[in-house]
């Protein structure tokens, strides 16, 4: 994964430098390639990219993300077999705990469970806060989510999720509209 998501966070990060930050803007987004369903305050840009997260296989990894309120505001997912849904919750967190500059794997902050309404129970699957370095070296607060899904009755594939929050957004509320307007369709 190590480069393609730089990439991708890093110009999600830029955007919202660089351009005027617009006021919270709530709405629904439903991505077409996924029951996932979230909450967001701004329209998100969308960007699929193939990842090397476990045994070094490609896996396409979709982001949707935008700017609003000071922060980046980002949801993720991926297809990965039912068996290794554990497997890859766990890569990703290291990777996007790795590249924020954040302690990985056994050195990870503790996260606390995260089940959002019809997704699997998982060990793997935990909501974190952390501060870690943004790619100018500056402070960045990130507020983080992976959990899955099964794929419903009698899939072979199902989904590793990921929610993101990068930088503390301008309202305090907005972390939980976020993560709370997560769920499955």
């Amino acid at each position: 994964m190590s480069h393609v998501f730089i990439r991708v966070a890093c110009l999600l990060l830029t955007a919202g430098v660089v351009a005027c930050t617009p006021p919270m803007n709530w709405r629904e987004v439903r991505p077409s390639s996924t029951r996932l369903q979230a909450l967001m305050p701004c329209k998100p840009d969308e960007a699929v990219r193939s990842v090397n997260l476990l045994d070094g296989s490609p896996v396409q990894m979709h982001l949707a993300g935008c700017d609003a309120g000071g922060a980046t505001f980002i949801i993720g997912w991926a297809d990965v077999s039912r068996g290794r849904l554990g497997a890859m919750l766990g890569a990703w967190q290291d990777s996007t705990l790795t590249l924020a500059g954040v302690a990985s794997g056994p050195d990870a902050p503790a996260g606390t469970r995260f089940v959002p309404a019809g997704t699997l129970e998982l060990p793997q699957a935990v909501r974190l806060q952390a501060t870690g370095l943004s790619p100018d070296g500056g402070v960045l607060p990130l507020d983080a989510a992976w959990f899955a899904d099964s794929g419903g009755p009698g899939a072979l594939e199902g989904q590793a999720l990921f929610a993101a929050i990068y930088r503390a957004p301008s309202e305090p509320a907005a972390a939980t509209s976020f993560f709370s307007g997560l769920r499955l369709r």
